[in-house]
């Protein structure tokens, strides 16, 4: 089938970490298909035009998708790019995803001018974060710490830590690497202090469902393991409704062919969290049924906590 594809157009955000994933993909397809001609299509979109408002004002992590997917349903381009912590758990009607990258560090960390770790952070530091998710985790731990919108591509935010705009910041560990920039960080939180975003370290790859050519190329780079994960992961907090603006983590990872699965939900402020530990066959449909389960059992035992969530 990859004999009647000449050329695959790769859609990607336009920031220098989206440019170096995109490269990570043409370097996959170009090992297994050397004859396919590669073109780069950069795009820049809503989420990265917008950087003074919080994320969830203004429509959530799907802005990051938003015109690449419009790119993908009318043809623009073959294959959108994107961190799978970015992509909402429901897609477009004629997309789908059909493969992931190898994950890179899930983890979230503490990067500082000021401080040589997050314990040594005093009391009402400013802690920089666009994230929800990250900002109640860590209040959860230091509820005295201010915590402020943090928004920007990863070297603008960087550069706000280096002007000393606040005493420290929380990023993925991913970006850094793919960066080249892992000795920025200062401390890598574990899972138990911080559970990551579902498909955090990991890029998908969307396309439209009537391109079946591209069905066996893109069989071809995906990390089976990491899709089995990343697909409970999104199963949990497609079921779960989450957005952006829910302050939930997910996490799956594979051992002894025996899948594990944390998932945690936690209010604004870090008061209150329901967290939970699951465990299967580390398969495609397995995975599947307990991200489902995870969410279903979320909703029933943390309802109080959840419908606190979505009222605030």
């Amino acid at each position: 089938m990859s004999d009647l594809v000449n050329k695959i157009r790769l859609g990607t955000r336009a920031s220098r970490l989206a440019l170096a994933q995109v490269a990570e993909i043409h370097l996959l397809i170009a090992e297994h298909f050397p004859r396919i001609a590669i073109e780069i299509v950069p795009i820049t979109t809503s989420g990265d035009k917008i950087l003074d408002k919080n994320l969830a004002e203004i429509g959530g992590k799907g802005l990051f998708i938003k015109e690449l997917e419009e790119a993908l349903i009318f043809n623009q381009i073959d294959i959108a790019v994107h961190s799978a912590k970015d992509v909402p758990p429901l897609l477009h009607e004629q997309t789908e995803i059909l493969a992931f990258t190898n994950r890179f560090d899930h983890r979230d960390c503490f990067i500082s001018n000021k401080y040589p770790s997050f314990n040594k952070l005093p009391k009402n530091a400013i802690i920089g974060t666009s994230s929800a998710r990250r900002k109640a985790f860590i209040l959860k731990q230091r509820p005295d710490i201010n915590v402020i919108n943090f928004r920007g591509n990863i070297d603008t935010r960087l550069n706000k830590i280096f002007d000393n705009e606040v005493d420290g910041a929380i990023l993925a560990v991913s970006g850094l690497l793919r960066l080249g920039k892992e000795n920025k960080i200062q401390h890598a939180f574990e899972v138990s202090q911080i559970v990551p975003a579902g498909g955090q370290g990991a890029l998908a790859l969307q396309v439209r469902k009537s391109d079946h050519h591209l069905a066996n190329i893109l069989q071809k780079i995906n990390h089976l393991e990491t899709q089995i994960c990343v697909n409970t992961e999104r199963s949990f907090l497609r079921e779960l409704g989450a957005s952006c603006a829910t302050p939930v983590g997910a996490y799956a990872y594979i051992e002894n062919n025996k899948l594990f699965f944390k998932t945690a939900i936690i209010d604004y402020d870090g008061s209150e969290i329901f967290e939970a530990n699951f465990k299967c066959k580390a398969s495609l449909d397995e995975g599947i049924k307990i991200g489902i389960k995870a969410g279903i059992e979320t909703k029933q035992k943390a309802h109080k906590l959840l419908k606190k969530i979505i009222q605030n």
